[in-house]
Protein backbone atom coordinates (compact mmCIF):
# COMPACT_ATOMS: atom_id res chain seq x y z
CA UNK A 1 0.00 0.00 0.00
CA UNK A 2 0.91 3.59 -1.10
CA UNK A 3 1.48 6.19 1.61
CA UNK A 4 2.46 9.45 1.27
CA UNK A 5 5.49 10.32 3.52
CA UNK A 6 6.07 13.65 5.10
CA UNK A 7 9.83 15.28 4.57
CA UNK A 8 12.53 13.58 6.33
CA UNK A 9 14.27 15.96 9.47
CA UNK A 10 17.51 15.97 8.49
CA UNK A 11 18.04 17.34 12.30
CA UNK A 12 17.07 13.89 13.81
CA UNK A 13 17.60 11.63 11.16
CA UNK A 14 14.32 9.60 11.87
CA UNK A 15 12.64 7.65 9.43
CA UNK A 16 9.98 9.11 6.82
CA UNK A 17 6.79 9.68 9.06
CA UNK A 18 3.75 8.19 7.39
CA UNK A 19 0.80 11.06 6.77
CA UNK A 20 -2.54 11.42 8.49
CA UNK A 21 -5.47 13.50 6.73
CA UNK A 22 -8.41 14.64 7.59
CA UNK A 23 -10.80 13.71 10.76
CA UNK A 24 -8.16 11.66 12.03
CA UNK A 25 -5.27 13.96 12.25
CA UNK A 26 -7.57 16.33 14.01
CA UNK A 27 -8.53 14.01 16.73
CA UNK A 28 -4.93 13.07 17.14
CA UNK A 29 -4.08 16.36 17.67
CA UNK A 30 -6.44 17.69 19.60
CA UNK A 31 -5.84 17.15 23.40
CA UNK A 32 -8.47 16.20 26.14
CA UNK A 33 -7.93 19.64 27.92
CA UNK A 34 -10.32 21.08 24.89
CA UNK A 35 -13.35 18.50 25.39
CA UNK A 36 -16.33 20.39 26.34
CA UNK A 37 -17.67 20.52 30.32
CA UNK A 38 -21.48 19.20 29.14
CA UNK A 39 -22.17 16.54 26.92
CA UNK A 40 -22.20 15.69 23.46
CA UNK A 41 -21.89 13.64 20.11
CA UNK A 42 -18.64 11.89 19.81
CA UNK A 43 -17.40 14.80 16.92
CA UNK A 44 -17.95 17.62 20.07
CA UNK A 45 -15.76 15.48 22.86
CA UNK A 46 -13.15 13.96 20.55
CA UNK A 47 -10.00 13.83 21.47
CA UNK A 48 -6.39 12.54 20.83
CA UNK A 49 -7.09 9.71 23.93
CA UNK A 50 -9.23 7.55 21.80
CA UNK A 51 -6.35 6.73 19.42
CA UNK A 52 -3.54 6.86 21.93
CA UNK A 53 -5.43 3.81 23.52
CA UNK A 54 -5.00 1.97 20.06
CA UNK A 55 -1.92 3.05 19.18
CA UNK A 56 -0.44 1.46 22.43
CA UNK A 57 -1.80 -1.64 21.78
CA UNK A 58 -0.01 -1.62 17.99
CA UNK A 59 3.05 -0.30 19.11
CA UNK A 60 3.15 -3.07 21.85
CA UNK A 61 2.25 -5.39 19.34
CA UNK A 62 4.59 -4.34 16.46
CA UNK A 63 7.78 -4.43 18.64
CA UNK A 64 7.41 -7.48 20.43
CA UNK A 65 6.96 -9.20 16.83
CA UNK A 66 9.63 -7.72 15.92
CA UNK A 67 11.98 -8.78 18.26
CA UNK A 68 10.35 -12.14 18.49
CA UNK A 69 11.15 -12.77 14.22
CA UNK A 70 14.80 -12.09 15.01
CA UNK A 71 17.45 -14.59 14.14
CA UNK A 72 19.16 -16.07 15.93
CA UNK A 73 15.74 -16.38 18.37
CA UNK A 74 16.26 -13.70 21.51
CA UNK A 75 14.68 -16.47 24.99
CA UNK A 76 11.75 -14.49 26.46
CA UNK A 77 13.50 -12.67 28.74
CA UNK A 78 15.60 -10.58 26.20
CA UNK A 79 12.71 -9.85 24.39
CA UNK A 80 11.34 -8.10 27.61
CA UNK A 81 14.70 -6.81 28.28
CA UNK A 82 14.87 -5.27 24.22
CA UNK A 83 11.26 -3.96 24.42
CA UNK A 84 11.67 -2.75 27.69
CA UNK A 85 14.78 -0.35 26.38
CA UNK A 86 12.77 0.24 22.84
CA UNK A 87 10.05 1.52 24.47
CA UNK A 88 11.95 3.81 26.81
CA UNK A 89 11.49 7.73 28.10
CA UNK A 90 14.11 8.60 26.30
CA UNK A 91 13.39 7.14 22.95
CA UNK A 92 9.97 8.82 22.72
CA UNK A 93 10.83 11.97 23.33
CA UNK A 94 13.41 11.73 20.55
CA UNK A 95 10.18 10.77 18.55
CA UNK A 96 8.34 13.21 19.52
CA UNK A 97 10.72 16.13 19.30
CA UNK A 98 12.31 14.67 15.80
CA UNK A 99 8.47 14.45 14.58
CA UNK A 100 8.32 17.81 15.98
CA UNK A 101 4.74 16.51 16.88
CA UNK A 102 4.02 18.81 20.00
CA UNK A 103 4.10 21.63 17.07
CA UNK A 104 0.98 20.94 16.05
CA UNK A 105 -1.20 19.80 19.33
CA UNK A 106 -4.54 21.62 19.85
CA UNK A 107 -4.97 22.00 23.90
CA UNK A 108 -5.50 24.92 26.29
CA UNK A 109 -3.28 27.44 27.15
CA UNK A 110 -2.50 26.09 30.80
CA UNK A 111 -1.72 22.34 29.94
CA UNK A 112 0.86 23.20 27.10
CA UNK A 113 3.87 23.48 29.40
CA UNK A 114 3.01 19.67 30.69
CA UNK A 115 3.29 18.40 26.70
CA UNK A 116 6.97 17.82 27.65
CA UNK A 117 6.30 15.12 31.08
CA UNK A 118 6.86 11.84 29.82
CA UNK A 119 3.09 10.56 30.32
CA UNK A 120 2.09 12.73 27.86
CA UNK A 121 4.72 12.42 25.81
CA UNK A 122 3.79 8.69 25.21
CA UNK A 123 0.35 9.68 24.74
CA UNK A 124 0.80 11.92 21.51
CA UNK A 125 3.12 9.11 20.00
CA UNK A 126 0.61 6.31 20.53
CA UNK A 127 -2.25 8.57 19.32
CA UNK A 128 -0.05 9.11 15.96
CA UNK A 129 0.70 5.44 15.73
CA UNK A 130 -3.37 4.99 16.18
CA UNK A 131 -4.18 7.32 13.46
CA UNK A 132 -1.44 5.74 11.30
CA UNK A 133 -2.96 2.61 11.99
CA UNK A 134 -6.25 3.61 11.36
CA UNK A 135 -5.80 5.08 8.30
CA UNK A 136 -3.17 3.21 6.40
CA UNK A 137 -3.26 -0.39 8.39
CA UNK A 138 -0.91 -2.61 9.97
CA UNK A 139 1.63 -3.12 7.05
CA UNK A 140 2.75 0.76 6.72
CA UNK A 141 3.25 0.80 10.43
CA UNK A 142 5.18 -2.26 10.56
CA UNK A 143 7.67 -0.81 8.44
CA UNK A 144 7.64 2.51 10.02
CA UNK A 145 8.58 0.89 13.11
CA UNK A 146 10.82 -0.91 12.26
CA UNK A 147 12.99 1.29 10.77
CA UNK A 148 12.38 3.06 14.08
CA UNK A 149 13.85 -0.28 15.73
CA UNK A 150 16.90 -0.15 13.69
CA UNK A 151 18.27 3.01 14.53
CA UNK A 152 17.87 2.71 17.99
CA UNK A 153 20.58 0.32 17.37
CA UNK A 154 22.73 3.18 16.63
CA UNK A 155 22.53 4.63 20.36
CA UNK A 156 21.84 1.58 22.01
CA UNK A 157 24.21 -1.21 20.16
CA UNK A 158 20.80 -3.23 19.95
CA UNK A 159 22.23 -5.29 17.43
CA UNK A 160 25.89 -6.42 17.93
CA UNK A 161 24.64 -7.20 21.40
CA UNK A 162 22.19 -9.44 20.41
CA UNK A 163 24.36 -10.89 18.39
CA UNK A 164 27.34 -11.17 21.40
CA UNK A 165 24.59 -13.06 23.16
CA UNK A 166 24.50 -16.01 20.87
CA UNK A 167 27.58 -15.95 19.69
CA UNK A 168 29.31 -16.05 23.28
CA UNK A 169 28.71 -19.40 25.38
CA UNK A 170 27.15 -19.51 28.59
CA UNK A 171 29.40 -19.38 31.31
CA UNK A 172 30.45 -22.25 33.13
CA UNK A 173 27.42 -23.33 36.51
CA UNK A 174 29.56 -22.14 39.35
CA UNK A 175 31.15 -24.87 41.42
CA UNK A 176 29.34 -25.24 45.33
CA UNK A 177 32.02 -25.16 47.92
CA UNK A 178 31.50 -27.91 50.68
CA UNK A 179 31.15 -25.86 53.59
CA UNK A 180 32.23 -27.40 56.89
CA UNK A 181 32.91 -26.03 60.54
CA UNK A 182 36.04 -24.28 61.17
CA UNK A 183 37.71 -26.07 64.21
CA UNK A 184 39.39 -24.08 66.24
CA UNK A 185 43.12 -24.43 64.61
CA UNK A 186 40.95 -24.06 61.50
CA UNK A 187 40.13 -20.65 62.11
CA UNK A 188 41.23 -17.19 61.08
CA UNK A 189 41.68 -13.98 62.45
CA UNK A 190 41.37 -10.31 60.66
CA UNK A 191 45.46 -9.04 61.06
CA UNK A 192 43.91 -5.76 61.42
CA UNK A 193 42.92 -7.11 65.59
CA UNK A 194 46.80 -6.98 65.90
CA UNK A 195 47.73 -3.47 65.43
CA UNK A 196 46.77 -0.77 67.53
CA UNK A 197 43.71 1.60 66.32
CA UNK A 198 45.03 4.48 63.96
CA UNK A 199 45.07 7.64 66.41
CA UNK A 200 41.79 10.65 65.63
CA UNK A 201 42.65 13.07 63.33
CA UNK A 202 43.01 16.68 64.83
CA UNK A 203 39.95 18.36 64.80
CA UNK A 204 41.62 22.08 63.95
CA UNK A 205 43.10 21.54 61.03
CA UNK A 206 41.74 23.18 57.56
CA UNK A 207 39.55 21.05 55.51
CA UNK A 208 41.43 19.18 52.29
CA UNK A 209 41.26 21.45 49.12
CA UNK A 210 38.85 19.97 46.74
CA UNK A 211 40.50 17.36 44.64
CA UNK A 212 40.37 19.28 40.85
CA UNK A 213 38.26 16.86 37.87
CA UNK A 214 40.36 14.66 36.16
CA UNK A 215 39.59 13.81 32.24
CA UNK A 216 40.42 10.69 31.94
CA UNK A 217 41.55 9.31 28.95
CA UNK A 218 39.70 6.64 26.69
CA UNK A 219 41.06 3.47 27.60
CA UNK A 220 39.02 1.68 24.64
CA UNK A 221 41.53 3.69 22.38
CA UNK A 222 44.45 4.86 23.54
CA UNK A 223 46.17 5.76 20.02
CA UNK A 224 43.06 8.43 20.16
CA UNK A 225 42.17 9.25 23.55
CA UNK A 226 39.72 12.10 22.65
CA UNK A 227 37.84 9.57 20.66
CA UNK A 228 34.13 9.98 21.65
CA UNK A 229 33.76 7.45 24.45
CA UNK A 230 30.37 6.17 24.38
CA UNK A 231 30.05 4.14 21.51
CA UNK A 232 33.21 2.17 22.69
CA UNK A 233 31.49 1.72 26.27
CA UNK A 234 28.59 0.84 24.69
CA UNK A 235 30.52 -1.73 22.65
CA UNK A 236 32.75 -3.37 25.73
CA UNK A 237 29.21 -3.39 27.65
CA UNK A 238 27.89 -5.89 24.75
CA UNK A 239 30.77 -7.66 24.88
CA UNK A 240 30.29 -8.59 28.74
CA UNK A 241 26.18 -9.21 28.12
CA UNK A 242 25.59 -6.02 29.90
CA UNK A 243 22.50 -4.39 29.88
CA UNK A 244 22.79 -0.43 29.57
CA UNK A 245 20.28 2.31 30.29
CA UNK A 246 20.64 6.20 29.91
CA UNK A 247 18.16 7.54 32.24
CA UNK A 248 18.06 11.50 31.49
CA UNK A 249 16.51 14.50 33.12
CA UNK A 250 16.90 17.93 32.71
CA UNK A 251 16.58 20.83 35.27
CA UNK A 252 16.87 24.73 34.99
CA UNK A 253 15.45 27.16 32.29
CA UNK A 254 15.02 26.48 28.82
CA UNK A 255 17.62 28.70 27.50
CA UNK A 256 20.35 28.24 30.57
CA UNK A 257 19.24 24.33 31.88
CA UNK A 258 21.85 21.31 32.18
CA UNK A 259 21.01 17.67 31.11
CA UNK A 260 21.96 14.80 34.08
CA UNK A 261 22.34 11.59 32.55
CA UNK A 262 23.10 8.67 34.45
CA UNK A 263 24.42 5.19 33.26
CA UNK A 264 22.88 2.57 34.48
CA UNK A 265 24.65 -0.81 34.17
CA UNK A 266 22.24 -4.20 34.96
CA UNK A 267 19.80 -2.17 36.84
CA UNK A 268 22.68 -0.37 39.05
CA UNK A 269 23.80 3.25 38.60
CA UNK A 270 27.67 3.39 37.92
CA UNK A 271 27.87 6.92 36.71
CA UNK A 272 26.41 10.22 36.72
CA UNK A 273 26.77 13.28 33.91
CA UNK A 274 26.06 16.43 33.22
CA UNK A 275 26.36 19.32 30.54
CA UNK A 276 24.30 21.91 28.87
CA UNK A 277 23.30 19.13 25.96
CA UNK A 278 22.31 15.90 26.29
CA UNK A 279 24.99 14.10 24.52
CA UNK A 280 27.64 15.69 26.56
CA UNK A 281 25.97 14.49 29.96
CA UNK A 282 25.94 10.82 28.28
CA UNK A 283 29.53 10.77 27.65
CA UNK A 284 30.54 11.99 30.68
CA UNK A 285 28.39 9.34 32.21
CA UNK A 286 29.45 6.55 30.58
CA UNK A 287 33.01 7.21 30.92
CA UNK A 288 32.81 7.37 34.96
CA UNK A 289 30.61 3.94 34.47
CA UNK A 290 33.68 2.29 32.81
CA UNK A 291 36.20 3.05 35.60
CA UNK A 292 33.48 2.03 38.24
CA UNK A 293 33.43 -1.07 36.55
CA UNK A 294 36.58 -1.79 36.87
CA UNK A 295 36.89 -2.69 32.83
CA UNK A 296 40.43 -0.81 33.12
Amino acid sequence: MSVPLQKRSRSTNLPLLPKITGEIILQVFTHRSLQRSHGGTLEDNSDNDRFSILGKVVLDAVVTLSLFSRRPALTAAEIGRWKECILSDDNFEDWVSGYKLRNKVRCHPQVFSLLSIPGETRNLFYSYVGGVYAESGMDVVEKWVGQLIDRCSENSTFLSMTESMHRMEPPPPAKKLKSEPLTPSKQTFPLFFLSPPAPSPPTDLPPPPPKAAINLPNPLAPAQPNLPFLPLFNQAASQRRCIVEYPAEFSGPSHAGKWTVRCVVNGILKGVGTGTSKQVAKEEAARKAYYAMGWT
